[in-house]
């Protein structure tokens, strides 16, 4: 599935998801600042390029705002802009923190989800699509030490269910090509089939599988191949005896590599992914105080600059966390 590589990398992308009708990119642009008393202030923009067709533009509002809970009903506003002589739909949202517990407020506020209702209580294999979703949470810290107060925040971003759904569209590819060649086998068999290879591939995921690229993906693919192959062959040989390894191990080689199947898979029925994986998060949090310590990418005084893209939570949450102290 190289089509994840392509889109875990920390740069703004710019978003494409075709199976929207949206085609230009969108930035999304996450300001939050904190004050010494614990209160602050948080300002996000996304800005997408529209088509020129007014009826795709419709089409773009109404799945834009329902994937990216991107409406009046939370709290965004919508204007087009000119930007270099063409015109840019602006979304805007600004959410104002009244003290230290409201913080947790802002968890759940960045969301999106991988399904349009249409497919959301379609399956595969076992998960439900409107299950997917990528969400945040948001915690702030904060005590008193010798020098004055500290303050630490940690903001996490994560994805619900979408390995699960990964594997899952892994094995259904997989057992259909080998019932495709061998239709006569029975339920009990067939269930082996997924049981099998289901194992396995949590166990490649377990080994950074959905992480690697270049030779690294391609050993964990054929280590995969390889692991599954013999069992499966003996499997199948009850019904077809003249079954052998080689077939089962290229199979699930093939189904894991095939990028364009996986992702017509990804825009047909998880558009809300398509969209998440292809989009780009600039995240600046301003600190009270003299920073401590943080994870950001770059750093200007006290403001803090994050660059992702949801894809790099994809199999482990992404956590933005942040030091400082104010003295006395």
């Amino acid at each position: 599935m190289q089509w994840i590589q392509r889109h875990r990398r920390w740069s703004i992308t710019g978003l494409a998801a075709a199976a929207l009708g949206i085609g230009g990119c969108t930035e999304y642009r996450i300001e939050t600042t904190l004050r010494a008393d614990g209160s602050g202030v948080r300002s996000e923009k996304m800005v997408v390029e529209p088509f020129e067709d007014e009826a795709d533009n419709a089409r773009f509002r109404a799945n834009f705002g329902y994937l990216m809970f991107a409406t009046e009903d939370f709290r965004w506003t919508h204007r087009e802009e000119v930007d270099d002589e063409d015109t840019v739909h602006v979304f805007l949202r600004e959410t104002r923190i009244t003290d230290h517990d409201s913080w947790a407020d802002l968890s759940g506020t960045v969301h999106i989800r991988g399904a349009a209702a249409t497919d959301a209580d379609s399956t595969v294999g076992s998960v439900r699509l409107g299950d997917v979703h990528f969400r945040n949470r948001v915690r702030l810290e904060r005590g008193r030490v010798t020098e004055g107060i500290s303050f630490t925040y940690r903001e996490t971003f994560y994805w619900e269910n979408l390995a699960d759904v990964l594997v899952e569209y892994i094995v259904r590819e997989y057992t259909s090509a080998v019932v495709a060649r061998y239709p006569d086998l029975n339920s009990a068999q067939r269930g082996e089939l997924d049981g099998l290879v289901t194992g396995a591939v949590w166990f490649a995921v377990g080994q950074g599988l959905f992480e690697a690229s270049g030779d690294e993906e391609s050993e964990l693919v054929s280590a995969l191949g390889r692991s599954t192959a013999v069992r499966a062959a003996e499997i199948v040989q009850r019904r077809y005896p003249d079954a052998t390894s080689g077939f089962f191990a290229d199979v699930l080689e093939e189904v894991y590599s095939d990028d364009d199947r996986s992702e017509d898979f990804i825009q047909r029925q998880l558009p809300g992914v398509q969209l998440a994986i292809n989009s780009g998060i600039v995240f600046q949090l301003s600190m009270p105080g003299r920073v401590l310590s943080s994870n950001a990418h770059d750093r200007y005084g006290a403001t803090l600059i994050w660059e992702f893209v949801p894809g790099d939570a994809l199999t482990a949450p992404l956590e933005i966390h942040a030091e400082s102290i104010v003295e006395r």
